[in-house]
């Protein structure tokens, strides 16, 4: 199963992940979601991981998210009605071993990462299963005839759950605890409602995968592992305490008498009937989910932190998020650098309003200390994106992003490096170096202001491009107009040349910084622009 599983998580395409984040904006939309990506990837666990880093990355509410983890409990009954149908009904064992031995060899030969050599897994994966599957078979069948098994059947429901429970929990996959319950079904070694409290208890059991997972997570993680619990405690206990009593009647209304069937149904109807329950009731309990755990909230994971860089597109989001975040840190830090508060502005506080943790209130110093570390995050986790296969698109966007913070932190740097220079000539005794530490001070907070509106406000490419080309003009004209100012002062006020010196070297290091800052702006709209051409092709 975990050869499996990898090899159709390494071939599942960009569209489909597209598809499982574009289509659960209703209740009964994302439960279908996660119902046929489930049946389609053969693995609850591995839509699970795609939906908690879609969640992390914010490219699920945890409406649509809890949805999909709620159906991927339907869909994953898929495999019990494979493995009943191909695996016992069908001698296939006789192909276990040449699939095994085609697949080893596509695997050593074809190049490493390629879609072949992800098939070639996925081949191997269906070898193993069937190869396993035909030996737990042969097993099986033999116990009755060396042991007696009598010992352990005829025991009260409750002990078969509990055990299911247990070893659902030791091997981490329930789809592998309901092949060997229909192994076991199959030999005569255990009755049908034996085996179908076994199969309850493995599905109890199978949420502990969540919650292992969301130990260390973010608190969307938590919350999506509350949830899955949730449902899986009251649809079990349901099941075991009305739905097993009443078997008999179930399997004479579905007209099954094969006791392999009748297990797999029995899992199949226990799911969808605990869904058709919870979905009219699924926004209310997603908003119960959410103020449950805004009494717990702690101190919030970064999004590189909370976003697995393996599930490359929502790894990419997260990257873009931060990297917008980091034009727009160093956006508010270059107006600390003359003294000015960003967070007062009418725009960034309906921002902080919005999203508490998006401007973070920090002096200068300390401001340019913050991007350094926000900088080498963004490298490191790049890095972990390179690692993966990666699309074309995927690795144009990478280079895009990784080329955007570079600019802005020089932009911090020249600034800081004038820092001394600034509280000169802003207490300084000359009047005219006053003036000019004003009409420095005056145009950063007019530019500033204008490029935060460009980053927080809602406009079009086109706009945000003129707006960035007539920026770059006043920057231009500032620059010019402040050094004739200097010329003209210089033999008025004092003959000191180095003082004039000093003036001229912050104009020219001011032009320097926001020309930086200009450049990281573009490669945002570039990096937008590849976005919105990978979204069209996919659509």
């Amino acid at each position: 199963m975990s050869q499996l599983e990898y090899g159709i998580h390494k071939l599942s395409d960009a569209r489909l992940r597209q598809w499982l984040r574009a289509s659960t904006g209703t209740s009964l939309g994302s439960v279908s979601t996660g119902v046929v990506t489930t049946a389609l990837l053969q693995s609850s666990s591995m839509v699970s991981l795609l939906v908690l880093a879609f969640a992390s990355a914010g490219l699920l509410p945890l409406f649509n998210a809890i949805g999909i983890i709620l159906g991927a409990n339907l869909g994953t009954t898929f495999t019990g009605w494979v493995v009943a149908i191909f695996g016992f009904k069908l001698d296939l064992e006789a192909m276990a071993l040449p699939l095994l031995g085609v697949s080893a060899f596509f695997i050593v030969f074809s190049k490493r990462d390629s879609r072949i050599n992800y098939a070639a897994l996925v081949a191997l994966g269906i070898g193993l299963l069937l190869f396993g599957l035909g030996v737990m078979k042969g097993s099986m069948e033999t116990i009755p005839e060396r042991w007696d098994v009598s010992l352990i059947q005829g025991h009260h429901p409750i002990v078969y759950l509990v055990f299911g429970v247990f070893i659902t929990f030791l091997v981490q996959s329930s789809s592998a605890v309901m092949m060997m319950a229909l192994a076991a079904v199959n030999s005569g070694f255990i009755a049908l409602p034996e085996a179908v409290a076994l199969v309850i208890g493995a599905d109890l059991g199978t949420t502990s995968t969540t919650v292992l997972a969301s130990i260390t997570g973010s608190t969307i993680k938590r919350q999506l592992a509350l949830a899955h619990c949730t449902f899986n405690l009251v649809v079990d206990m349901a099941a075991f305490l009305f739905l097993l009593p009443a078997l008999p009647l179930l399997l004479s209304l579905l007209n099954i008498s094969d006791p392999l069937f009748g297990l797999v149904a029995f899992h199949s109807v226990m799911n969808l009937l605990g869904l058709l329950a919870f979905i009219p009731f699924l926004s209310l309990f997603s908003r119960w989910i959410e103020k449950l755990f805004a009494r717990w909230a702690g101190q919030p994971k970064t999004l590189l932190e909370a976003v697995p860089a393996d599930v490359v597109d929502a790894a990419l989001v997260a990257l873009r998020r931060t990297v917008r975040s980091v034009v727009l840190q160093a956006a508010f830090n270059a107006m600390r650098a003359f003294s000015l508060h960003p967070e007062r502005m009418k725009a960034i506080t309906e921002l902080v309003q919005k999203s508490p943790e998006s401007i973070a209130k920090l002096d200068f110093n300390k401001g340019y200390e913050y991007l350094k570390n926000q900088e080498g995050n963004v490298l490191r986790y790049s890095s972990k994106i390179q690692a993966q296969p990666l699309e074309e698109h995927e690795v144009m966007e990478l280079e895009q992003l990784q080329s955007i913070t570079r600019p802005v932190i020089y932009c911090n740097k020249t600034l800081k490096d004038i820092q001394r220079d600034l509280q000169e000539l802003k207490h300084g005794d000359i009047p005219a170096m006053v003036e000019l530490y004003e009409q420095q001070r005056a145009y950063h907070r007019d530019i500033y202001q204008r490029v935060i509106d460009l980053l927080v406000g809602d406009h079009g490419r086109e706009y945000v491009l003129e707006e960035l080309d007539e920026l770059h003009e006043i920057n231009d004209k500032h620059y010019d107009e402040v050094n004739q100012f200097v010329y003209s002062q210089a033999g008025v006020e004092t003959t000191d040349g180095t003082l004039v010196s000093m003036q001229l070297n912050v104009n020219r290091e001011v032009r320097l910084a926001f020309r930086s800052m200009l450049k990281s702006m573009r490669r945002l709209i570039m990096d937008q622009e590849i976005v919105e051409k990978m979204e069209l092709e996919l659509t």
